[in-house]
């Protein structure tokens, strides 16, 4: 994938900004860098309860509310309907855990990932039927579920929408209409003529927002709401929600109530994964915690983790937390074996703007998994295409500057059918459209070669002798970092290398010592990506005779390298130093 390195040159007076927050200028740089106005500052160096917004606001969400209070009251039979993936598994488990504190008859379904694909259908709207159930309420999924919904209110049952998905449309007179399902309430931030400020949150926070309003119908005090923090933080950081505004205060706060948890399921999933609940951060919810959840979708059941956060067992807990992990190990083994088959079907299709790769062997459960990895390593939007019982069944990853869902709606005369965001999308059609699909999402793309190459975005040049252990705390105060809030990122150029030591279990990683400039002290830069691309180019630009040197720390010569990296602390048996993740290194 081709970079561009580009320092954000954004201006302010940071010095008096400094001064008046009480922090360091560089602090304030990082904000200025990430938008955050002057005004927006404190609040976002302490972000509390009274960033979120109103539910109220929320379009049908009164509604809604009413809706299931009359079926509390009612004792009338509740289904909560959610989707395999983190944000439905959390939804779903909000959505569940609070009509039963008011009193409802409420049980759960979700999807099968293989059987049903996305989101409501037919078949789980005639089984809740059949289940003498009085009203379905969704959650993280329905926005298009159109005949599924109409299925339910012909068979008499009350239908509520929750979801955060773009409405479905269509364009007449060049206009672009909603297409609404025909439920009783539909609750979602992009519906037309809502009023809610922040639209970019995820399944979790619309239930969550409704459940607000249940909880006051029933005179419950605003703390017992709270409660759910945790899971609304956990699925947005899941569902890659962007780390601003609202968000980011349901986050920072989510986690800190997550590190003090009293939810069994969730304390015996961190232990299986070896996790201390003090230690949780947004990059251990994205990367640890959250794929044994989705891996319950991909590989068996998504109600495995819907159980796992309602048992009230210490031991079933823990049984359904180890099956969670070994699901997500099985998931990495065909994660790696996919995205290698992936990426060498990748180069027949070189010249595509947009890949489509069709790789029928693959298990669909892990079809968006590789999707990304195949992004990650090309810089295109990217399509992974799976043999499906009846059909053909894909999933897809973007990037900033082409909206998938909106490419694939130019399609929708190909797709069986279709859903997601801009960035991420999954789809079903006929095995003898993969290439007509294929062949129109390049020919309507428009992306051209800036758009391809990845923004590699740094903060400002900042010397390695700048860095403090006080000034590592105040970034990490930034935190959570993500998408759209990303992790600061800093350069020096003409380090001198005094050593590379090779690291890790098998050497796969590298440990560089670097001067710091202006004394004779050094400092620890770790790198662990790309290290097998860092030594090709070293070795080109100097030899592979100094390269060994450099392991043996004898250089014959001065050796300087410029790098991007992240500051960091390490603590080693009771001592704390100061060290840099180096992202890059940039001949």
């Amino acid at each position: 994938m081709k970079k561009q390195f580009m320092i954000r040159t954004k201006k302010a007076d940071f010095n008096s900004l400094a001064e008046r927050l009480g922090v360091d200028p560089l602090t304030v740089r990082l904000m200025v860098n990430r938008d955050i106005q002057e005004e927006d500052m404190e609040k976002y160096l302490h972000p509390s309860m009274d960033d979120f917004g109103d539910p109220h606001k929320l379009m049908d969400a009164e509604r809604a509310a009413s809706l299931l209070q009359n079926a509390v009251e009612n004792h009338d039979k509740i289904r909560v309907i959610g989707d395999y993936d983190i944000d439905g598994i959390m939804s779903t488990y909000i959505m569940v855990s609070a009509i039963r504190r008011v009193g409802g008859n409420c049980d759960f379904d979700i999807p099968h990932r293989v059987r049903d694909g996305y989101g409501l259908n037919k078949r789980l709207v005639t089984d809740a039927n059949e289940a003498g159930i009085d009203l379905i309420i969704t959650c993280d999924n329905g926005i298009a579920a159109l005949e599924a919904i109409r299925t339910g209110k012909d068979m008499g049952m009350t239908m509520i929408v929750t979801d955060h998905h773009i409405v479905p449309y269509c364009e007449e007179n060049g206009e672009k209409q909603e297409v609404l399902p025909p439920a009783d309430a539909i609750v979602n931030p992009h519906r037309d003529g809502d009023q809610y400020l922040f639209k970019r949150i995820c399944g979790a926070v619309v239930a969550w927002k409704t459940v607000a309003i249940l909880y006051e119908l029933f005179g419950l005090e605003k703390e017992a709401e709270e409660e759910f923090l945790e899971n609304a933080a956990f699925a947005t950081i899941g569902d890659v929600m962007p780390l601003l505004g609202e968000n980011r205060s349901i986050v920072k706060l989510g986690i800190a109530r997550l590190r003090s948890t009293d939810n069994i399921g969730m304390m015996a999933l961190m232990r299986a994964a070896d996790i201390e609940p003090e230690s949780i951060t947004s990059f251990t919810i994205g990367f640890v915690l959250g794929p044994m959840f989705n891996a319950s979708g991909r590989l068996k059941d998504a109600k495995l983790g819907v159980d796992l956060l309602l048992s009230e067992d210490q031991n079933e807990a823990e049984q359904i937390a180890n099956e969670l992990y070994q699901l997500n190990v099985d998931r990495k083994e065909q994660t790696v074996d996919g995205t290698e088959k992936a990426l060498k079907l990748a180069e027949e299709y070189d010249s595509d703007r947009v890949l489509v790769l069709f790789l029928q062997e693959v298990n669909e459960s892990v079809a968006g998994i590789i999707a990304g990895r195949v992004r990650e390593n090309t810089g295109k939007p990217s399509i992974v295409l799976v043999q499906g019982e009846e059909c053909v069944k894909g999933s897809g990853r973007s990037i900033p500057a082409y909206s998938m869902y909106h490419e694939l709606h130019k399609c929708e005369d190909l797709l069986q059918k279709y859903g997601g965001h801009p960035m991420a999308a999954g789809m079903s059609l006929h095995n003898e459209d993969v290439d007509s699909l294929r062949e129109m999402l390049n020919r309507n793309c428009t992306l051209t070669e800036e758009d391809l190459t990845e923004k590699v975005y740094l903060d400002c040049d900042m010397p390695i002798s700048y860095i403090s252990q006080k000034l590592i705390h105040e970034i990490e105060n930034l935190e959570p970092f993500g998408n759209e809030n990303d992790k600061p990122l800093f350069a020096e150029k003409n380090i001198p290398i005094r050593r590379i030591r090779q690291i890790g279990k098998e050497g796969q990683f590298l440990k560089f010592e670097l001067k710091i400039s202006g004394s004779d002290r050094s400092m620890d830069g770790l790198m662990f990506r790309d290290c097998d691309v860092f030594k090709e180019k070293f070795q080109e630009k100097y030899s592979e005779g100094l390269y060994r040197e450099l392991l043996m720390g004898r250089p014959s010569r001065d050796v300087c390298i410029t790098i991007s990296y992240y500051p960091s602390l390490n603590v080693f048996r009771g001592e704390t130093s100061i060290q840099v993740m180096i992202q890059d290194v940039i001949f």
